[in-house]
């Protein structure tokens, strides 16, 4: 893939919410042909796949337009109902991002187990030295309102609503990185124009509890819960 301008942060490096949509293409481009085979056979009952979390995160500062990035893509971890890829994003050789995202297949009454094709073609993407362990869960504490000393309020926008009637996932974290930069304009006042770029997300974990909706308005929580 090659670096596009629109990606770029205000400091000039590619912004961690571009990252998302960086490595959904070679994700989603990833062939699991005995499972569409099933599928194309008609021996697997209607489903959706749904994301149901992920990660990204900025390894080194990187941001030259029109630089090839390569994309390495495997399976990290395969439950019984959901699975999770790996993938890491190299420029020259050197590694400068990391994601995964969680994926589950679900019908109307939930989700469902993988089937053995399914099973196969995953087997075969494992990552070499990879434990099979979950991504580390968020605190409960952080799915109640009053948890957050602050909040930003956003609409949902039409341009944001993809193929499956909601907000794409890509666009929620965009939202993110919104309310983010918001605070910290607040906290910095009249200096936020020059200081704003040190503050720039370096990594968002995200697990998606339900659909953002078009046409609806959301408050974004925001807490400082450590410093690195």
């Amino acid at each position: 893939m090659e670096q596009r301008f629109g990606d770029l942060a205000p400091d000039g490096t590619t912004s961690t919410p571009a990252l998302t949509r960086l490595f959904e293409h070679p994700r989603v481009s990833l062939r699991l042909r005995r499972f569409e085979r099933l599928v194309a056979e008609g021996g697997f009952r209607p489903f959706h796949i749904l994301l149901v979390g992920q990660g990204v995160e900025r390894c080194t500062p990187f941001g030259s337009v029109g630089a090839t990035l390569r994309i390495g893509t495997g399976v990290r971890s395969i439950g019984r109902t959901s699975f999770t890829y790996g993938q890491g994003m190299f420029v020259d050789g050197r590694l400068v991002a990391t994601a995964d995202a969680t994926i589950v297949l679900a019908d109307k009454s939930g989700p469902i187990a993988l089937p053995d094709e399914l099973l196969a073609d995953l087997e075969e993407l494992r990552l070499p030295g990879t434990d099979g362990s979950a991504a580390p869960k968020s605190d409960p504490r952080r799915r109640e309102r009053r948890y957050y000393p602050t909040t930003a309020t956003v609409r949902a926008r039409v341009e944001d609503v993809d193929l499956n009637r909601h907000v794409n996932y890509i666009a929620q974290v965009g939202r993110y990185d919104e309310a983010i930069a918001s605070h910290a304009h607040d906290l910095l006042g009249d200096d936020a124009a020059k200081k704003l770029p040190r503050y720039l997300p370096w990594r968002y974990r995200v697990t998606y509890l339900g659909e953002v909706r078009y046409p609806g308005t959301y408050d974004i929580g925001i807490a400082v819960s450590g410093r690195d």
